[in-house]
């Protein structure tokens, strides 16, 4: 079929080619829309929803906010506060370990029979060392004490001196009287004790006292036992 001739200027237009031309312009039309949808008309749906989680996805992306680095300010914060919580739960466990009752007779912590009081060391002689209690046993005309060997001022092993008959700590130089009493040195106190127990068929017939002061007893059938589990501190300077 022969298309009719476009009009010339001027010119009327015949109803052919009033129909003409309202065909070119539909199709004109139609042929923008597929244009403006960039080929979409030619895609599944599948295909277009995968395109569109694509472009979420990107912008997302585009969208986060890279990590800053780390300040050595915010390291170190960072570091000591794990220094610091590790040194919280170390002593957490260490005191109730401590206080946990798990120690068995003559471990340190524990008791410690020493056997009847006849067999303990008299007034004049040197006190005689426990190391698996660590404490000094000491007599004097007062009665029988039991020191923990642990000086009072930073924690040094102190010794007996038959040449000054006296407890001497060879760290700093704090001197202590055979009953325990501070005399000299850098010590902020006279020296603890444990409490000892008298006991005679089973039960206790005296004990030391929270003020440290001595036992004794003339009865000898009293059994000396020296509880390492309680610890009273020396009185102050």
């Amino acid at each position: 079929m022969a298309q009719p001739k476009p009009p010339v200027a001027g010119e009327e237009l015949t109803p052919e080619q009033r129909k003409f031309l309202e065909q070119k312009r539909a199709q004109q039309a139609t042929a923008g829309e597929y244009r403006s949808d960039q080929g979409a008309y030619l895609k599944s749906g599948r295909q277009q929803k995968q395109e569109r989680k694509e472009e979420v996805k990107a912008a997302r992306e585009a969208a986060r906010v890279p990590p800053q680095p780390m300040t050595r300010r915010e390291f170190l914060n960072y570091a000591w506060g794990a220094a610091t919580a590790v040194l919280l739960v170390e002593a957490g466990i260490a005191s109730f370990m401590f206080a946990l009752p798990r120690f068995k007779e003559g471990e340190f912590g524990g008791l410690f029979p020493l056997g009847p009081i006849t067999g303990m060391p008299s007034a004049d002689a040197p006190p005689v060392r426990n190391l698996d209690g660590q404490f000094w046993l000491s007599m004097d005309t007062d009665g029988l004490r039991a020191l923990y060997r642990v000086c009072t001022h930073l924690g040094c092993l102190y010794e007996w001196k038959d040449q000054t008959f006296r407890f001497e700590c060879p760290c700093h130089g704090s001197k202590f009287h055979k009953n325990g009493v501070y005399i000299e040195g850098p010590a902020p106190r006279s020296l603890d004790q444990f409490v000892i127990l008298l006991r005679k068929n089973g039960e206790v017939v005296a004990q030391t006292t929270e003020g440290g002061q001595a036992v004794s007893s003339s009865d000898p059938d009293v059994e000396v036992v020296v509880d390492t589990g309680k610890k009273l501190n020396g009185p102050s300077v």
